[in-house]
């Protein structure tokens, strides 16, 4: 197992973002969490590697429990990657630094090495010619694809992506995409949340939607899309699908 969550609340004073979540991954599987804005799922990845703290229930993640103990979230967050909307890249450092950098304070891996791991992802995300250049240089696909290589620079068992497409132009989305897509073939567990349906049906294994904090239907990524059971979900696939 993966990830499990057990009855996760997470509430900002009065506002309960998340209600009651249910939710196992098993290594390898691809999960696709959509719904609509405001539904919660942004926050229920991020309580996964607890960028935000859930208020109550369990999560457990590669057989870790995150229960505030700081030993327990530095181990998790060494084997968990995240790719965020917005890149997060280091501004002032190159393509390559932003890269080697977590492999060697936290890993303590050699410059030597990480050097040769970060260029070969860069490689393997297709823009080998830019690692000298600075964050500012590069497209907002190519950022993505910098920022996807620096979560694998770690050796993560699990990657968390939450809306990885969100803040590029449309023409942008397809190369990063085709990517995320490589590494679902690749076996990768992988939990994203997305409103890239097609994305969603190439790769995922199980379809999670999520409305007004709650998971409202978990199915395999066939039937989800061929025969959704909630009506709430048929309303939300055929506005998305219609577009």
């Amino acid at each position: 197992m993966a990830v499990r969550l057990t009855s996760v609340h997470k509430s900002y004073g009065d506002y309960e973002a998340l209600k009651d979540i249910d939710l196992e991954v098993q290594s390898g599987e691809k999960v696709i969490i959509c719904g609509p804005s405001g539904s919660g799922k942004s926050t229920l990845i991020r309580c996964i590697n607890r960028l935000e703290a859930h208020s109550s229930g369990q999560i457990v993640v590669d057989g870790i429990e995150l229960d505030g103990d700081t030993k327990h979230l530095a181990a998790i967050r060494k084997d968990v990657g995240m790719v965020f909307q917005q890149f997060n890249l280091f501004p002032h450092m190159t393509v390559l630094e932003n890269l080697v950098l977590a492999p060697m304070r936290v890993r303590g891996t050699s410059r030597a090495a990480a050097e040769a791991m970060a260029l070969a992802l860069l490689e393997r995300v297709r823009i080998p010619e830019q690692a000298h250049k600075y964050p500012a240089q590069l497209s907002g696909g190519q950022q993505q694809r910098v920022a996807i290589a620096r979560a694998l620079c770690m050796k993560p068992r699990i990657l968390l992506f939450d809306e990885p497409t969100s803040a590029l132009d449309p023409e942008m989305i397809s190369e990063v995409l085709d990517v995320m897509v490589e590494l679902a073939r690749e076996g990768m567990t992988m939990i994203c949340v997305t409103h890239e349906m097609g994305f969603a049906r190439k790769v995922a294994d199980t379809m999670v939607f999520m409305d007004q904090g709650r998971i409202v239907e978990k199915a395999p990524a066939l039937q989800f899309f061929d025969a959704p059971e909630n009506p709430r979900t048929r309303l939300f696939l055929d506005q998305i699908l219609s577009h």
